[in-house]
């Protein structure tokens, strides 16, 4: 399972993204994806309910680019 791919699937449901441009995963969250709080809160449900896992609040503060959600997962996803 590619986690990457997974997530910009979930990240599609709630924003509207082109579907032949690569998104930067680099970037600031909301600055990449166009996403405010209520739509990244929904979307870490979805990615709970997805990947099976439990994300606590604490650990949301840490989540400033796509990628730190990746990497977040890679470590607790089982593959």
């Amino acid at each position: 399972m590619e986690i990457k791919k997974a997530l910009l699937d979930i990240l599609r449901d709630y924003v509207e993204l082109p579907a032949d441009e690569e998104i930067d995963t680099s970037a600031a969250f909301r600055a990449a994806v166009g996403a405010d709080s209520f739509i990244f809160l929904s979307m870490i449900g979805a990615i709970e309910d997805r990947f099976g896992v439990k994300i606590p609040n604490a650990d949301l503060l840490q989540f400033k680019t796509l990628d730190d959600i990746i990497l977040y997962l890679e470590k607790r996803v089982e593959k």
